[in-house]
């Protein structure tokens, strides 16, 4: 079949460019300082901040303290001994990028395992390792006893993030499959925490590739790669179970598939695209592909190559996408919406949400207002501070000099779509780590980044800037990630301080009180054929608490009952 044509690869820029670090400087500094007064002023400072409201919590708590460290990394880059260690780095990584993607595997699989203790943070991320487990036994659903529904799975929780069936008890997910199918293999194995690192690893690797394929130099994929490396974002994401990693990487596979977009590949991004879709829900890749299926639709032979990527959406789209609705749907026989929103509801509520638009009331979409600019606005300030300082603004620059490439042009785009795709989301992103509703994108910019790298080649402005921002990296990949290792392992020890202390590996009944501010209802997870010895169930009260027991589990000993809950043991 004929090849399409490809648009020629960016060509380097001259002129004014020993003007680009000073102004990096002064703007990284700026913007700092503003998000710096823009979080205290959100979090309501000097009043302390309510772990209730977790998005603001954690803008304050952890945020500040980012911003602060940022300031400091971009003077100390300043410092002329730090650059020539640093351009080593990048010459090292870029030499040696499957050595490198094998090492990040391993340190994140440590991150995972010791600062984030393979424990899912939210109901998010546990229903997808739950519905893993439930694919890794063979099944569809998982089974609880339908008498005890309503203690393992915390009401606010049900039809948000799981559905059950009040009869069978047949237990699902209420995200798309995609994610729960990819863990599904490491849940067999017993290493679901590796999945999301190995996702990672190759992710790092082809924001490599992409970086030499978009620029036609080789030095740009160390670049991409230590740009990626050096931002806690793209690391501590890796050491959760969201999807966003898996987001991210599919994406990215996705463009590659594109840059040569033959009838063959164009088949085959609609196939890496519908997974993408039914990965948790379908609008992260919506929002991301959006600028490249209009550009496809624009170019000769529009008609068959949007058909041609049609043909590979629709199959899984189909089957597991809409399937999926029909699954829970028959669970659940009908549709309960919970007071507060989840990512979840983006699915179950679409229909109803147009019809709300038009009504200017909110289910979860709603017209940007000054809160919701607010909100968005704040996510930004973590995508700023969750990342070498400067970074976006180095994409920001790699998307200008990279205008006449389409290619480049439509990585940008694809940020761009994404921001405001969820400008009419109303509710902030909660729980995560750097800015998780733009995390599907988030692996444009090291590459945008790289190519605002190469692309200013002339001395001696572009070197200065190179040797900049190489120690800029080095920096934040020492410091940054220490503070944000630091900040994770104690939030999740945190979180994991709440539950009443049992004894691992006996039966036992270990009964959680429910305390809105601290999530303790996130701590209800259970295997889902309840195939574990200890069963974890919300807690409704002393007196409803020894009820149950005293009826459902008559020969169980109370050997723990304080502030956190009560611990039943069974043998």
């Amino acid at each position: 079949m004929r090849r399409m044509a490809m648009t020629p690869q960016a060509t380097p820029v001259t002129g004014q460019s020993d003007r680009w670090m000073p102004a990096l400087v002064g703007f990284a500094l700026f913007i700092s300082v503003l998000f710096i007064i823009f979080v205290l002023s959100y979090t309501d400072y000097p009043f302390p901040p309510e772990r209730l409201w977790i998005f603001r919590y954690l803008l304050r708590t952890q945020d500040v303290p980012g911003l602060v460290l940022t300031i400091a990394i971009v003077l100390a880059a300043c410092l002329p001994w730090t650059r020539k260690p640093a351009l080593a780095v990048v010459d090292i990584v870029a030499r040696n990028p499957w050595p490198t993607a094998a090492l990040t595997f391993l340190l994140l699989c440590f991150g995972a395992l010791y600062l984030s203790h393979a424990h899912p943070m939210t109901q998010d991320d546990y229903a997808a390792l739950f519905q893993s487990r439930v694919f890794a036994a063979g099944h569809i659903t998982g089974r609880f006893p339908p008498d005890l529904l309503e203690r393992l799975i915390p009401e606010i929780y049900r039809n948000r993030f799981l559905y059950a069936s009040d009869q069978t008890g047949a237990v699902a997910s209420a995200y798309w499959p995609g994610f729960a199918l990819l863990l599904a293999p490491f849940s067999l194995v017993g290493a679901p925490w590796a999945c999301n690192p190995l996702l990672a690893s190759l992710a790092l690797v082809l924001m490599g590739k992409l970086a030499t394929r978009l620029t036609g130099n080789p030095e740009a994929a160390g670049w991409a790669m230590l740009l990626a490396l050096a931002s806690p974002a793209f690391t501590a994401m890796a050491t959760t179970f969201y999807s966003m990693t898996a987001h991210l990487l599919f994406n990215l596979v996705f463009v590659w598939l594109l840059l040569e977009p033959t009838y063959r590949r164009l088949f085959l991004a609609g196939v890496v695209g519908s997974f993408a879709l039914v990965l948790h829900h379908p609008l992260p890749h919506a929002l991301f592909a959006l600028p490249w299926i209009a550009w496809l639709a624009v170019q000769p032979n529009a008609r068959r190559r949007i058909l041609a990527l049609a043909a590979g959406y629709a199959p899984l789209v189909v089957v597991l996408g809409f399937g999926w609705m029909v699954l829970l749907n028959d669970l659940q026989g009908r549709v309960v919406w919970a007071m507060f929103p989840s990512d979840a509801d983006l699915l179950h509520r679409f229909g109803n949400s147009l019809w709300a638009l038009y009504l200017k009331s909110k289910t979860f979409l709603s017209w940007p207002d000054k809160r919701i600019w607010t909100i968005r606005l704040a996510e930004q300030e973590r995508l700023w501070s969750w990342a070498v300082p400067g970074l976006p603004v180095l994409a920001a620059a790699g998307w200008w000099l990279g205008r006449r490439d389409s290619r480049l042009s439509l990585l940008g785009f694809s940020v761009v779509a994404t921001m405001l795709g969820y400008l009419v989301v109303w509710f902030d992103e909660g729980f995560g780590w750097g800015a998780r509703y733009r995390h599907s994108a988030w692996g444009t910019l090291p590459v945008l980044g790289a190519a605002a790298l190469v692309l200013l080649r002339e001395p001696p402005g572009g070197a200065k800037l190179r040797a900049y921002v190489a120690s800029l990296a080095v920096l934040s990949l020492v410091f940054g990630t220490s503070l944000r290792s630091a900040q994770i392992k104690e939030f999740i020890e945190d979180q994991l301080s709440h539950l009443p202390p049992y004894v691992a590996g006996v039966r036992q009944i270990v009964l959680i009180r429910y305390d809105a501010e601290n999530y303790t209802a996130d701590l209800v997870q259970n295997d889902p054929f309840l195939r574990d010895k200890v069963w974890f169930l919300m807690g409704f009260g002393r007196q409803y608490d020894q009820a149950l027991m005293k009826s459902r589990f008559p020969e169980a000993r109370q050997v723990v009952d304080d502030e956190r809950g009560s611990v039943w043991r069974l043998e």
